[in-house]
């Protein structure tokens, strides 16, 4: 599946982001291809742990409806494909 990260640069620590059809979903790297990268894994590993629990997949939203949102303004926004587990 396909979702939405929004990320944000914080000053002096990297970069943080969020997954937010992906509840706790979030993590932060120093660089933005680190980060990006580590919320792959993150997202990957929360998906596995919805399957297991036998919980739903949570269904990604659009972009735009999801940068309506005023906490994520000032974001970088990101897709990143997620295979199933």
């Amino acid at each position: 599946m396909r979702y939405a990260v929004v990320l944000h640069n914080i000053k002096q620590a990297g970069f943080g982001a969020i997954a937010p059809d992906l509840p706790h979903c979030h993590c932060h790297a120093e660089t933005l291809d680190d980060t990006l990268q580590k919320m792959a894994e993150t997202m990957f590993q929360r998906l596995e742990d919805l399957r297991l629990a036998g919980e739903p997949m949570p269904k990604p939203q659009a972009v735009d409806a999801l940068r309506e949102n005023p906490a994520f303004a000032g974001g970088i926004w990101a897709i990143i494909d997620v295979a199933s587990a």
